[in-house]
């Protein structure tokens, strides 16, 4: 790197980044004007030594001001990197994409169907279960320690008895296979 072409672009650092700050706010990129000038920056740095003095060298008044090949360049890139979605900065960091705020526009295929009626079909599965239940001819503590957990949903934890959990999870488990098996049975004729 060139020491002259270092101290200029610390130099000129500051008035370019204004550029880039008038320019992204233009463009709604708002707080992404250092990353892109960075971005510019980096991408000058990676040119041969040649090319940048050929640049720095060359100079340009405008408006009664010196400028180099050099500003005109950092400054069209900077447009470049804002404005056009195929630069590399548009194309590093893309922002995602809007979701369609319209949704009524959108022809979506509507899942439910009316006729269904979920807590019928429930009320129904927790009959077959209540029939099943009473048809088995189960010992007065499987028929406790069943409705129990299943028909008051109450925790085996805050079993009265004396049964110990596996004990109770056992006798429980084998009552709902039963009762699988009762209507399992009965679906299939």
């Amino acid at each position: 790197m060139i020491p002259q072409i270092n101290n200029y672009i610390e130099k000129r650092y500051n008035s370019w980044l204004d550029y880039s700050t008038y320019h992204c706010s233009n463009a709604g990129m708002i707080g992404q004007e250092n990353d892109v000038l960075d971005e510019v920056i980096l991408a000058l740095l990676q040119k041969e030594n040649h090319l940048l003095k050929k640049l720095f060298d060359s100079k340009k008044i405008q408006k009664g001001k010196e400028y180099t090949q050099l500003d005109f360049f950092v400054l069209q890139m900077i447009k470049l990197n804002i404005y056009s979605p195929t630069s590399p900065y548009q194309s590093r960091f893309k922002p995602i994409p809007k979701a369609n705020k319209d949704l009524k526009r959108l022809n979506i295929e509507d899942v439910c169907e009316e006729d269904e009626d979920q807590p019928a079909q429930i009320l129904k599965r927790f009959d077959q279960v209540r029939e099943a239940f009473e048809s088995l001819n189960l010992s007065p503590k499987a028929k406790l320690i069943f409705e129990y957990k299943f028909f008051q949903d109450q925790a085996f934890s805050d079993w009265p008895g004396t049964e110990t959990k596996k004990q109770l999870y056992e006798i429980y488990s084998h009552v709902s296979s039963l009762i699988r098996a009762k209507i399992f049975k009965k679906t299939l004729l």
